[in-house]
């Protein structure tokens, strides 16, 4: 009698042990397993993101890829991670800012 107590008592300690693991892996956060294009802002110190579609600001996890970058319009690869609003950098491109009027623009034809 005693036995049967002592071995229910490890198994329910057992469960309980593997329910609170398995809530802790659906409780991590899904990072994307393809790169994404995002363009947008860097701010200062590469530490963040302010990307063109919808303003949404992002938190660079290795924002030394960005520093040289900071205060310019970029377009990244990145892997994104939708649910803390971070993204991983992996390719930075320098997107090129138009000084000069579009001459084939509306405003131009006659």
């Amino acid at each position: 009698m005693k036995r049967t107590a002592q071995v229910g008592f490890l198994s329910l300690i057992l469960l309980a042990a593997l329910s609170a693991r398995a809530q802790d892996s659906t409780r991590l956060e899904k990072v994307s397993a393809k790169s994404v294009n995002i363009s947008g802002t860097v701010g200062s110190e590469g530490k963040t993101l302010v990307s063109d579609k919808g303003n949404r600001v992002w938190k660079v996890t290795n924002s030394d890829a960005l520093a040289p970058v900071a205060g310019q319009h970029v377009l990244l690869k990145a892997y994104v991670n939708s649910q803390a609003n971070e993204i991983t950098v992996s390719v930075v491109r320098l997107q090129e800012v138009r000084t000069t009027a579009k001459l084939d623009d509306v405003a131009f034809r006659r």
